[in-house]
């Protein structure tokens, strides 16, 4: 007897994290045939999944997502720019290499007030506004911050792209629920008030949604500092 053949990704070859199975060809087919509706073109299909895509790597610090970046600034330079793809910001920032760990805070007043622009030495606060990086005090020589951040997922564009970041069983259906209860928001707008196919995919996108945000967080990449007895808090000696 003939064995059917299957075609399921291969994750000696593709790796765990990336054998989706679940393309943006199909996924597209998936909610049109769903929608059913002559109305919705592929390319509001792309798109709806593209946002949902988003809307799931901002919902959560998807592991997969996670990069670690090394920043350079000149000496008396107390910022630079940072990473484009950032989404979600670091935990910790530190000197490397083994230069000890900046203590980050909110704002730039918060930043303003723990220490003066004009001030000059070891960095040992940092703070991520305005899609820079800002030391303070700013660096008397060259030095290197590293920080451990969460990219935005690559866009859904090509027919064989697949959704970056998502775990293999909920990616799929995740997109295909937001996308259907985008689409169905706007098909059902004025129906009386009653949007019945877009409580039901939006209850479904919810319940998804959640279950992806219990099985995922942030991991520990980045280098850990080992307090000294001169140093205990692994601040820096000059951190008040």
């Amino acid at each position: 007897m003939a064995m059917a053949a299957m075609n399921l990704p291969r994750a000696d070859a593709q790796g765990i994290r990336r054998a989706v199975p679940d393309s943006l060809a199909g996924l597209v087919a998936e909610v049109s045939g769903i929608v059913a509706d002559p109305s919705v073109s592929e390319d509001d299909v792309v798109r709806a999944l593209g946002r949902g895509l988003l809307a799931a790597a901002a919902a959560t610090r998807l592991p997969d997502l996670a990069v670690w970046v090394e920043i350079a600034l000149a000496a008396g330079q107390a910022d630079a720019p940072l990473p484009a793809d950032l989404l979600h910001g670091p935990a910790s920032a530190f000197l490397v290499p083994a230069g000890g760990r900046l203590r980050l805070l909110p704002d730039m007043a918060a930043l303003r007030r723990a220490c003066p622009a004009a001030r000059h030495g070891r960095p040992r606060l940092a703070v991520l506004a305005g899609g820079r990086l800002h030391v303070r005090p700013a660096p008397a020589q060259d030095v290197v911050v590293g920080f451990d951040y969460h990219r935005l997922p690559a866009p859904l564009a090509a027919p064989g792209d697949k959704p970056e970041g998502l775990p293999v069983h909920l990616a799929g259906p995740l997109l295909v629920a937001y996308a259907c209860r985008e689409l169905f928001e706007r098909l059902e707008e004025g129906a009386d008030g009653i949007k019945t196919q877009t409580a039901a995919y939006g209850k479904r996108h919810e319940v998804l949604l959640a279950e992806l945000t219990a099985t995922t967080g942030p991991r520990q990449t980045a280098p850990v500092d080992v307090p000294s007895a001169a140093d205990p808090y692994g601040f820096g000696e000059d951190c008040p």
